[in-house]
């Protein structure tokens, strides 16, 4: 599962860096790849928490946004989009909602001494913080081309998501193998000798 939570991340970090390549283009143009890889990113997600092993307190956190994303990319997917004015609202508000939950789960993360709760504020606020200022750019100064901006929203979901995978809690394997052995140990009946 961990290995699907960073693949999952580098997905986001590759269609980032296609979008600010293709800068010129309208949003209309990439907005199926984009779309398809929320969708797909989203369903992984809900498929990672279910099946991640040893889940703590504070990764719920991690389903909730699973979910966002899955939605958010069917809406995408369906062109629901129709003005370029709307992208960087839609899209900033994504990671501003993302960010928020970061950060709610850096403070359950912090109570239960988990040793990734640092990165997980970082995060946040990053993801927050720039949320606000796309939600604010096309309305306010109109600084960066809306592919930019596009682009570097899915880099900073995709590296939280690569942050979330590295510190994911490892699967105990060491334990199945050992109780393993030792039932066939019990199993084995003492030789007689004559």
């Amino acid at each position: 599962m961990r290995i699907l939570a960073v693949l999952s991340g580098m997905t986001f970090m590759g269609v980032s860096i296609m979008s600010i390549a293709h800068r010129s283009v309208s949003f209309l143009n990439l907005a199926f790849i984009l779309g398809l890889a929320m969708v797909v990113v989203g369903v992984v997600s809900i498929l990672v928490y279910f099946f991640a092993p040893g889940k703590q307190i504070g990764f719920g956190w991690f389903f909730v946004e699973g979910l966002t994303t899955l939605v958010l990319g069917s809406l995408v997917l369906a062109n629901k989009l129709p003005i370029d004015l709307m992208v960087p609202i839609f899209f900033g508000m994504w990671l501003m909602f993302s960010g928020i939950l970061r950060m709610v789960a850096s403070v359950h993360l912090a109570l239960e001494k988990h040793n990734s709760w640092l990165f997980t504020l970082g995060a946040g606020c990053i993801s927050a913080g720039f949320g606000i200022y796309a939600f604010f750019n096309q309305v306010v100064a109109n600084v960066m081309p809306l592919m930019i901006l596009v682009g570097i929203i899915f880099l900073i979901q995709g590296i939280n998501l690569v942050v979330y995978g590295v510190f994911m809690p490892k699967k105990d394997r060491k334990g199945f193998f050992f109780i393993r052995s030792r039932r066939n140990s019990e199993k084995k009946e003492p030789l007689l000798s004559s």
